[in-house]
């Protein structure tokens, strides 16, 4: 095909599936649902995919939110794989969507929709497959269906994700996320303290160990967490208490340091309190994995020729699990402005509110004539494609 589809094209038919999408938007984002437990807005894709001829398999790496759609406008078993990818899990209330993944879900199925048209319109060979992925939020969806082997056959991944600013991210922390738990003793705070032994305190000791630790951090790390049991009654010395905890870096060997280390101050704790303890590492830690940086240059390509204000490095650190994909394949992942610029923190209530406001669905919109411009152009060039998997590490 020599015919360059243009971007006024390409609006037009995500403005026509917006009619679709938006109120699959809506739903998703006024019905929150934590990871893994995204029954609604797993449902409502999966029902528009069907609808619009994708042929979708469910349970995912048994995850029953997890899902994935394929496409063909006509079978080429040599044509590459594009996987488009959505979001849809909340933070737990009263956040919400807080992180305005339902803007993430949005986006995915406006550019998949405009794609398959678009493919089938022009006879365009390659499968477009729309990968639904959740639990991203602490649980890592992506890296269980990663090991599943969901994206064995996907040459390249595209996701989309708001943010008070448009641009690609280079800076990815990597993530490990633990359960801390203390044992100690219970006795009566009054009549008999020297019977107990203080979970707490060892509890209060690891924080006060973690507060201390950061000092020597590089900027480029982070530690933080929760204490999730603190004790029961004031007048009773705990016997347990619980947190959790996550550390973050920019790279993956120095995160192997800081592992060792929260170790260190965990079993220190523990003795100075008296107390046994248990440090249990989570399923799913995340990579500090890097988009492919030709994706990435062409996304930005591609913002400008649309007139997006975007800044070329994105400096404020971000986790993702989308970051073990990119160390699996190519992929890039597109952040796109819903706060007119106002550097509303992730996790708020102002940025879940900014992310309700129908001007973002706008936004939402660009972020996806961005992804069906960059999967188009993957699809049609074989030069681009030599790039891209020249630059896969």
């Amino acid at each position: 095909m020599n015919k360059k589809i243009t971007l006024s094209e390409i609006r037009a038919e995500i403005a026509a599936a917006a009619a679709h999408v938006n109120p699959i938007v809506q739903q998703v984002g006024d019905n929150p649902e934590t990871g893994f437990c995204e029954a609604l807005a797993a449902d409502l894709q999966c029902a528009f995919l069907e609808k619009i001829g994708f042929e979708v398999k469910k349970n995912i790496a048994n995850i029953n939110t997890a899902f994935s759609g394929d496409y063909q406008a006509c079978k080429d078993s040599a044509a590459p794989v594009v996987a488009l990818l959505t979001e849809y899990d909340a933070l737990p209330q009263p956040l919400g969507h807080a992180c305005g993944h339902q803007l993430i879900m949005g986006a995915g199925l406006l550019a998949v929709a405009a794609l398959r048209n678009l493919m089938e319109k022009y006879r365009i060979p390659g499968t477009l497959r729309a990968m639904g992925c959740p639990g991203e939020e602490q649980l890592g969806g992506k890296i269980f269906m990663l090991e599943d082997g969901a994206f064995e056959q996907v040459d390249i991944a595209l996701l989309s994700h708001p943010f008070f600013r448009n641009g690609v991210t280079r800076n990815i922390l990597a993530v490990t996320h633990y359960n801390l738990e203390f044992f100690g003793r219970s006795s009566h705070a009054s009549t008999a303290p020297e019977l107990g032994i203080n979970a707490l305190d060892a509890m209060t000791v690891f924080m006060n160990g973690i507060n201390a630790w950061r000092q020597q951090l590089p900027s480029t790390a982070r530690v933080h967490g929760i204490i999730t049991n603190g004790g029961t009654a004031p007048n009773v010395i705990p016997d347990y208490t619980s947190g959790f905890f996550y550390i973050r870096s920019a790279d993956n060997e120095y995160q192997k340091f800081m592992e060792s280390r929260l170790k260190d101050i965990a079993r220190g704790a523990a003795l100075i309190a008296g107390c046994d303890y248990k440090l249990e590492q989570r399923d799913a830690s995340y990579s500090a994995g890097q988009p492919n940086a030709v994706l990435a240059d062409e996304a930005e390509k591609i913002m400008a020729e649309m007139n997006m204000d975007f800044s070329c490095n994105i400096k404020e650190p971000l986790s993702t699990d989308f970051a073990n994909v990119c160390d699996a394949l190519a992929g890039v992942n597109i952040y796109f402005d819903v706060t007119n610029s106002e550097p509303l923190a992730l996790h708020s209530v102002q940025f879940r509110d900014a992310a309700a406001r129908p001007e973002a669905l706008e936004r939402t919109m660009d972020a996806a004539a961005v992804m069906t411009r960059l999967a188009l152009d993957y699809l049609l060039d074989e030069s681009l494609r030599q790039r891209v998997a020249q630059a896969v590490k």
